[in-house]
């Protein structure tokens, strides 16, 4: 797997010299914050021995680069910092060559379990075979040759290793954000969710090699080590303002007809819970084991594939993001499923339940002066009240015996969500032009009618079909009216292809995109992807939004309650609007806050010596006012 260098971010590479000289050098080199490519004629270089694991130098290739941040810079990059071992990194390649070499003499077609190994990793030997591994001289040991960071995400770094085996793999390393806990579920159910999606729904993704949960295995970080796939990303190809009739018109459609055909893939087969994937020998834990029992899905008939995966507590983002301050087996673990086939709105409740318990606990730790945060507490006392209206309204939200909604149950029944079905996230192999659908992270299984649009082509604002006819007087209007109206206009065609394309490959879920239905959903959608302190305010938005139109959703029979759940005074209508002013307020004023202040590397760079950025005694940057013109 390979991300291009995008705008605005840097690059670094390690290598080996030679077979004789076991001297690795480091390479740093900016690309301009430009749309194009740029990489600097003198990058910088650090030479380190490859078997000095404590030289100070190498730590270099491990920090974070891509960014900086207005505020806490120091903190956050330190939060980033993926060093991990490369003689255990060979160490791990040596294993895998050793059981390649055992799995040549398995039967073509047999599909063995994961064995989990003495050194605290887990191999899926299935993907272990000569053609996916390659082979070196005889004697010879595995060794990495050239080591290169080709990308630093929000969640992970990646790295691609290339060895003398004619092979190259990715090596994937999560941040350090969250305790190992969190991160050893989300690597299991991701890997396992790939594993599934490529051996049961016909999926390209990168074969998955080996991976460690947690710091104990000899890489000395949790891992993911897989297949490298080089080639482009789809979003090379994504114009989302593309002109009607630009020669770019055909890339255009291809995008949304390949990641419509993924997600064609991923909610192809009806499964039978809530919850994340992960293998059926994660279970270990009592509860898990409890929930676990039964068929993940129903008419099997491969014996290999019977009982390889179960579905176990949900990884989706919004469960488990900053709940560090949560007791996980008491006060985390009992919201995070799974949940039965016959509670689907549990989803819902459980949300709002856990996002309230963490707000109050938030709240109790600053109160008594034991917690560093900075959002204030009326903001937290807020959030309460909002996630336990979230958890009050759930079950009301949808009537799962509807007949106004057609095939409701098909809606309603567990399909496998990917959070970041996205060009993005999509490469396209360089020899094959195949199509590849890269990290699960966050993968769940929830009810179509609550899954929303993917990001990129998602939009809420005012719908225009048609310039001309919906725009009265389109041609009289200034410049800048007409750009936002077109814009407008592009968004909404973008998201009405989608759709369309949506009805094209699964007509029985079409209703899942109806302006009601997506309106019951909103409240549950703004809560999934809230990303700031300020956004429950977007939930309690929604729940307005609904209390308005309740009525006429009870009489068609959409909702469970006659009555509207929930109890909002006028004073409490006022509060919210002043509230929600004010935050568009600071999203338009504020420079960076849609980013909660991280900056692209160049551009951050560019700022600061332009003067725009200034450097504070506490070690934070603001933006300097432009002075007055006279």
């Amino acid at each position: 797997m390979i991300r291009n260098t995008v705008a605005g971010f840097s690059r670094r590479s390690v290598q080996r010299m030679s077979k004789t000289v076991s001297t690795i050098r480091c390479i740093t080199a900016t690309t301009s914050f430009t749309a194009k490519r740029f990489i600097s004629d003198k990058p910088n270089e650090v030479f380190t021995k490859l078997t000095n694991g404590n030289d100070p130098n190498r730590d270099a290739f491990f920090k974070y680069t891509w960014g900086s941040w207005l505020k806490n810079d120091k903190q956050q990059k330190e939060k980033r910092f993926t060093k991990f071992s490369i003689e255990g990194l060979n160490s791990i390649l040596n294993d895998i060559y050793i059981q390649s070499n055992e799995m040549a003499k398995i039967p073509d077609g047999k599909i063995l379990p994961p064995v989990f190994n003495r050194n605290l990793t887990v191999s899926l030997v299935n993907n272990v075979i000569p053609k996916n591994v390659g082979k070196v001289n005889p004697n010879e040991k595995v060794q990495v040759t050239t080591m290169t960071s080709i990308h630093e995400g929000k969640h992970h770094r990646i790295y691609k290793i290339d060895t003398n085996l004619n092979k190259a793999f990715v090596l994937r390393i999560p941040y350090p954000l969250e305790n190992e806990n969190t991160l050893s579920y989300r690597i299991r159910s991701e890997v396992a969710t790939m594993d599934f999606a490529e051996l049961k729904l016909g999926m390209k993704v990168p074969k998955i090699f080996c991976y460690g949960i947690n710091s104990l295995n000899p890489v000395r970080q949790p891992f993911v080590l897989q297949e490298f796939i080089e080639g482009d990303l789809l979003m090379k190809d994504w114009d989302p303002l593309m002109e009607d009739g630009s020669p770019n018109q055909e890339k255009f459609e291809n995008v949304i007809k390949q990641v419509s055909a993924f997600q064609s893939k991923l909610i192809s087969l009806k499964l039978n819970a809530f919850g994340s994937l992960y293998f059926n020998n994660d279970f270990k834990d009592k509860d898990d084991k409890e929930f676990a029992q039964g068929k993940m899905y129903d008419d099997e008939t491969n014996p290999d594939l019977q009982s390889r995966w179960k579905i176990g507590p949900s990884v989706e983002r919004c469960l488990w993001r900053n709940k560090s301050h949560l007791d996980f087996q008491k006060q985390m673990r009992p919201f995070l499923g799974p949940w039965s086939i016959k509670s689907p709105m549990d989803i819902i409740k459980n949300n709002g339940l856990l996002e309230a318990e963490n707000a109050k606990m938030r709240l109790a730790l600053k109160e008594a002066g034991s917690s560093p945060e900075v959002v204030d507490s009326q903001t937290l006392k807020e959030q309460v009240t909002t996630f336990e209206n979230l958890a009050k309204i759930a079950p009301d939200l949808f009537n799962v015996k509807t007949k106004a909604i057609p095939n409701m149950q098909e809606l309603l029944s567990p399909r496998l969500f990917h959070p970041d079905l996205d060009p993005m996230n999509i490469i396209v192999n360089k020899e094959s032009q195949e199509a590849y659908l890269l990290d699960f992270e966050g993968a769940c299984t929830k009810p179509f009618i609550l899954q929303n649009s993917p990001q990129f082509i998602a939009y809420e604002g005012p719908k225009i079909y048609d310039l001309k006819e919906d725009i009265k007087d389109f041609d009289k209007l200034s410049d800048a009216e007409k750009v936002q109206y077109q814009f407008m206009f592009k968004r909404t065609r973008n998201q009405h292809k989608w759709e369309k394309k949506l009805n094209e490959n699964n007509p029985p879920l079409i209703t899942a995109v109806a302006p009601p239905v997506k309106l019951l959903r909103s409240p549950y959608i703004a809560a999934v992807e809230r990303k700031t302190e300020e956004e429950y305010l977007l939930i309690d938005e929604s729940l307005l939004q609904l209390k308005e139109v309740w009525d006429i959703f009870a009489q068609n029979g959409l909702v469970n309650q006659n009555k509207f759940p929930l109890n909002f005074t006028k004073e409490d209508v006022e509060r919210h609007v002043k509230d929600l002013q004010k935050l568009h307020e600071k999203l338009i004023s504020t420079p960076f806050a849609a980013t909660q202040g991280w900056i692209p590397q160049d551009m951050f760079d560019h700022l600061l010596k332009s003067g725009t950025l200034v450097k504070q005694e506490d070690g934070n940057y603001i933006v300097a006012k432009p002075e007055p013109t006279k």
